[in-house]
């Protein structure tokens, strides 16, 4: 190869290098946006749960995108399509994410089974900042229609807060007639949701339910019931560390009430510098959960009380009037006269 060839390829290779650099740089960060909306409306569904997936993982740079997110999460026809982009929206703006809350509520009382199905799982998507709508989730569980009971139940598992309402719930899901639901109820226990005195009779009648599926995550869910909770929260605590686990072990946190008051110094922190809203709202629930054994976050929440986010606002001061100290109580006062005006 003669030194004219060697120069050429490699300015071959130097302008293809050019070209994926710019490629990249044009589908990264907000500049992927504009292209990703557009895949929220392509005829294929695939690609509008994928555009939302990604679109949650941009984080605060994709909040163009949340007018078209509210609008599939609410009318699109596809359950699957709906709930990726309730997920993303539960990332990118809580207040959004409510709003996609109460669109979500009437639907619950639709004539059309599939409807009410759908609204279960959009709901179920949104994680704990569904907890609104616990108690018309728990008025599910009556539902003639086995599958809407059965959605439901999988979404208090994944709202998980406030978690007396939904333990209860759930272990009375467990006596379902429709081994679905009993199967879909024993699950949250087995992988989700704090096993407690209150439901380990329940779990233990299921060990010989006639559905073997039903049986075995019992055993599963009792199993993890002789967990040691300080470890539990240890680990949890660790996983804090990986922003991909994030708000998963937060949630849990938030599930375990006064038993996650180790983690309390971390909550503050995360309450005090986590840029995602999300987090520093699922940190607030947490602390909230815990109660009074919480005392030491007591400023962290009073300086919360002046955070950007409404919802994170909100929950701080429900954690303040958890924690009940009259330094607590005092700086909720205001939050109690604009309710009662």
């Amino acid at each position: 190869m003669t030194r004219i060839q060697i120069w050429l390829n490699l300015s071959g290779l130097g302008v293809l290098i050019a070209f994926l650099g710019l490629t990249y740089w044009l589908h990264t960060g907000a500049r992927a946006v504009p292209g990703l909306i557009e895949q929220l409306n392509d005829e294929d569904t695939t690609a509008r749960i994928l555009a939302a997936q990604w679109l949650a993982k941009l984080g605060p740079d994709a909040k163009a995108a949340l007018l078209t997110l509210f609008d599939l999460a609410l009318r699109d026809p596809n359950q699957d399509t709906s709930a990726a982009a309730a997920t993303a929206i539960r990332v990118l703006d809580l207040q959004v994410a409510r709003e996609v809350v109460a669109g979500s509520l009437p639907a619950l009382w639709d004539a059309n089974p599939e409807a009410r199905r759908k609204a279960c799982v959009v709901l179920g998507s949104l994680g704990p900042v569904a907890k609104p709508a616990v108690a018309s989730l728990i008025t599910m569980l009556d539902d003639t229609d086995e599958l809407v009971r059965e959605r439901a139940v999988g979404a208090l598992g994944t709202i998980g807060i406030p978690q007396t309402d939904v333990i209860a719930a759930l272990t009375k899901a467990m006596h379902d007639e429709a081994s679905i639901v009993r199967e879909r109820a024993a699950a949250q226990f087995a992988f989700n949701i704090p096993v407690t005195v209150a439901s380990v009779s329940t779990l233990m009648g299921l060990r010989n339910d006639r559905d073997k599926a039903v049986a075995s995550l019992a055993q599963t869910a009792l199993e993890r019931a002789d967990q040691k909770e300080d470890e539990v929260v240890r680990n949890l605590v660790t996983l804090l560390e990986r922003p991909g686990e994030k708000d998963y072990a937060l949630q849990q946190l938030a599930q375990l009430g006064p038993d996650a008051a180790e983690a309390a110094p971390v909550l503050m922190a995360i309450l005090k510098e986590d840029s995602l809203a999300l987090n520093r709202y699922l940190a607030a629930e947490a602390l909230r959960a815990i109660g009074p054994s919480a005392e030491e976050a007591v400023s962290a929440l009073i300086a919360a009380l002046h955070d950007p986010d409404p919802i994170v606002i909100e929950s701080a001061g429900e954690a303040l009037e958890s924690i009940g100290t009259p330094e607590a109580l005092k700086a909720i006062e205001p939050l109690r006269k604009e309710k009662a005006s």
